[in-house]
């Protein structure tokens, strides 16, 4: 009799988990996937600024994103029962499991799709957005990351007129806090350029505001038009608050070695743990090989083996975008890349002659339209941001079918 490995989540780890465990003929792989769309987050500071773009962003077929073999459950769920072993899904029938994988990832920054909203509801949500910003006088973003200076640089390339629109970042432990003094330093002068302010110690609130308030920075009150969260949030795992000592008191999934729940065996978790490594989508993958191992080990008697993080010299991501495009500044932090990369582009200089790979295309005449920067200069500058608008959309490819189609009903009869 075949096992049953039910995975919760509608993202990458999801699906390169089914993909995995679809392979071995003992198991019935069954996703629960909260929206019939899967939408790529990595361009979500682009087509909230500009609401045209969100379509290049939508796998809206789900004939389409669907992995072959995997049964597919669309729906909420409100629970795990783990004594009895099932799924709850909201209006629907539990689902039966022998192990179950948790790859709900974390609460996204910015603004991610609700769970259960239909594909017509977020389109109307993201243009509410991007209409927001367009006509606000001044956006504050709470959070001084990565994905805040995405989305602060992104609205200011769409409206550069620093009078009529003010761009803040709200950063309460400070521009970069996890990075080195002197990326901070470079990030900090580049956005004095762009005319972008920068404000630290307020703490806003967690959800988007699309009307006009103020939030508490010191003891000030800093007004805004519209305010939207871009930091993390914690891992979405609320639907497992009543299982008792699966969560840490962070709301992660608390894990052993095996990344396998230590108050329920049956349990596995994928990007929603307490494992101690930074989450981002360069280190999921790993993480997802090692769990949908555990798991078939698990489900067969064998032993399993402990997790081995994946890319251990990166600790954080590879490049910080100040806004996309040729207008945008980008640089590449090789410090988080490979050693032989290092070395093969001289430790972080790009173009020729420094970047073997650039050398065919050095009729650029060092303009910085290669990625890694101007010809014998640092890994920085519009090139660096041009490359990485290009990848916002095109990385969805490397991992889902179908994004970019236009939704089957609107096809020509």
């Amino acid at each position: 009799m075949s096992k049953s490995v039910v995975i919760i989540g509608g993202g990458l780890s999801a699906k390169h988990s089914s993909e995995i465990l679809v392979k071995n003929k003992g198991f019935n792989v069954t996703i629960i996937q909260a929206n019939r769309f899967v939408e790529w987050p990595l361009a979500a500071p682009i087509f909230l600024v500009d609401p045209s773009k969100h379509d290049k962003a939508i796998a809206p077929n789900c004939s389409t994103f669907q992995v072959p073999g995997v049964n597919y459950i669309y729906g909420v769920v409100e629970g795990v029962d783990v004594a009895a072993k099932r799924v709850i899904i909201k209006g629907g029938e539990p689902v039966a499991y022998d192990a179950l994988i948790v790859a709900t990832g974390f609460r996204m920054p910015v603004i991610y799709p609700d769970v259960g909203v239909s594909l017509d509801e977020r389109k109307a949500e993201v243009q509410r957005v991007g209409d927001a910003i367009k006509n606000a006088k001044c956006v504050v973003i709470g959070g001084g990351g990565p994905v805040g200076l995405e989305l602060a640089g992104d609205i200011r390339i769409e409206y550069p007129n620093r009078i009529d629109k003010k761009v803040v970042l709200l950063c309460r432990g400070g521009l970069l806090s996890q990075w080195p003094e002197a990326n901070q330093q470079k990030v900090a002068t580049r956005l004095e350029k762009m005319g972008i302010d920068v404000m630290v110690g307020g703490a806003g609130p967690t959800e988007c505001r699309l009307e006009a308030g103020t939030v508490k920075v010191g003891d000030k009150d800093l007004a805004y038009d519209i305010y939207l969260p871009a930091f993390s949030q914690g891992p979405n795992t609320t639907f497992l608050q009543k299982c008792d000592g699966v969560l840490d008191a962070k709301g992660a999934i608390d894990v052993n070695e095996f990344m396998q729940s230590k108050a329920c065996p049956e349990i596995f978790a994928v990007g929603c743990s307490n494992v101690p490594e930074w989450v981002g989508m360069p280190k999921l993958e790993q993480q997802w090989k090692d769990a949908t191992a555990n798991v078939a080990a698990m489900l067969g008697g064998k032993k399993l083996k402990p997790h081995k993080e994946g890319l251990p010299f990166m600790k954080l991501p590879v490049a910080l975008v100040l806004g996309h495009g040729p207008k945008g500044y980008a640089y590449l932090d090789f410090n988080n890349m490979p050693p032989p990369l290092k070395v093969c582009c001289c430790c972080g200089y790009g173009g020729f002659p420094c970047c073997p790979p650039c050398w065919s295309c050095c009729l650029c005449g060092g303009c910085g339209a290669c990625p890694c920067g101007y010809c014998c200069g640092p890994p920085e500058g519009s090139g660096t941001a041009k490359f990485f608008g290009k990848m916002a959309f095109m990385s969805s490819g490397f991992h889902f079918k179908g994004v970019g189609e236009a939704p089957k009903q609107q096809h020509m009869s």
